[in-house]
């Protein structure tokens, strides 16, 4: 079973580790990287004013019905869940056989052919551990294994290349039930994963650890130390890390939408929103040159990005908001974003100042159809479970937009 923590904030959660397996590649963590190097701190971004608030619902963006037809749609078995990173050829999937011998497997979609293959079978670890999360590039493939007895779990990393593993696995993380399931992305041939104690469990005041391992590395390096746990997963969209530790801790609690290099060194900061304190939000990302983040419930006193809902916009305003009930990561490209809402999606269009609607599949079940792309790309991913003739869930509907 895998869980998508941006349709949910459960506290499931795992830790720290003992030496990886006879036979097992692993790597070592390293801390040659720090965020002691990186400007940490702005000012807490208190909105009061409202004319710093673009409000695309209510009147500040005009409705258009102009919408997004696929270029690609195809019917996928049911229970698949697909994971879609950038501009990747292939996205990640997890699969629901009807087999008594796999709980679930882990495949990949091909976004040109609509190929769906099983990339894997067997859990590494053996039994009893299954599938928890998976992600996937053109040139990697990660994903996490679990008990489900004792909650321990194990992190893996492999080469990927035309819908198939290279090479042998290597161990990057594992845990005890004391410490969350990494919560994962991918970018080139680079695994990214946020290792973070559980809230309630014995290790709940350590630090929190973001981390990158790239193929044919040694060591698995360390991006970001949190005094505290992240708010959101780390999200990628071209070069750029975005995650959300803790800041300006000696103050209060306050997360810092943070946006990273990949391709510098030291990781260079590239921009940051310090968020009102207490508000944690739901999922962010840098998309372009702004942050696309959301809030799931509205907190007294912290202005109007306390306020639930999606926003786009930088340290300082204005913010473009959408007042709707916040359910996934925010995508899109160029100046298009998708927001997704209760059954559809919404279209925004920045220089336009317009808006529109992306309608779910026919006979999609209640929240319709979800987002599997994350980050900037040219195509946009969506998979919905449908209904059949009867009303009984039959199958999944994958479709491609082209942005």
């Amino acid at each position: 079973m895998i869980f998508d923590r941006s349709l949910s904030r459960r506290s499931f959660a795992i830790g720290s580790a003992a030496a990886a397996g006879a036979g097992m590649a692993a790597i070592a963590l390293t801390s040659c990287s720090s965020n002691e190097n990186h400007t940490q701190t702005g000012e807490p971004q208190v909105v009061t004013d409202s004319s710093l608030i673009i409000n695309v619902l209510d009147g500040d963006y005009e409705y258009t019905d102009a919408t997004l037809t696929p270029s690609a749609t195809w019917t996928l078995p049911l229970g698949t869940l697909l994971f879609h990173t950038g501009n990747a050829a292939w996205s990640a999937a997890m699969l629901t056989p009807e087999s008594a011998a796999h709980i679930n497997t882990l495949g990949a979609l091909s976004l040109s052919s609509g190929n769906l293959v099983t990339v894997k079978e067997d859990a590494t670890q053996g039994s009893p551990y299954t599938y928890f999360d998976v992600r996937c590039s053109d040139s990697v493939y990660a994903w996490i294994e679990i008990n489900y007895t004792d909650r321990s779990w194990a992190l893996f990393g492999q080469q990927f290349a035309d819908g198939s593993l290279v090479g042998d696995p290597v161990k990057l993380d594992e845990g005890d039930e004391n410490w969350e399931p990494p919560r994962i992305t991918v970018c080139g041939d680079s695994v990214i994963w946020q290792r973070m104690p559980l809230s309630t469990g014995s290790s709940a005041g350590e630090d929190s650890h973001c981390y990158i391992w790239s193929v044919g590395a040694d060591e698995g390096i360390e991006v970001w130390t949190s005094h505290g746990r992240f708010a959101t997963t780390p999200r990628v969209s071209g070069n750029v890390l975005t995650i959300t530790p803790r800041v300006r801790e000696d103050e209060g609690t306050y997360y810092g939408l943070t946006a990273l290099d990949l391709t510098s060194k030291d990781y260079d900061q590239v921009d940051q929103l310090v968020m009102p304190s207490p508000v944690a939000p739901l999922d962010a990302e840098y998309l372009g040159d702004r942050f696309a983040f959301s809030v799931e419930a509205s907190y007294d006193g912290a202005g109007s990005l306390g306020s639930m809902g999606s926003f786009l916009g930088v340290s300082g305003g204005p913010y473009l908001y959408v007042r709707r009930e916040p359910l996934s990561q925010i995508s899109g490209n160029g100046s298009t974003y998708l927001i997704k809402t209760q059954s559809s999606h919404l279209i925004v269009d920045t220089d336009a100042q317009t808006y529109g609607v992306l309608y779910s599949p026919d006979r999609a079940t209640e929240y319709g159809d979800f987002p599997a792309t994350e980050g900037q790309s040219s195509q946009f991913l969506t998979f919905g479970t449908v209904r059949g003739t009867t009303g009984i869930p039959e199958s999944v509907t994958a479709r491609v937009f082209q942005l």
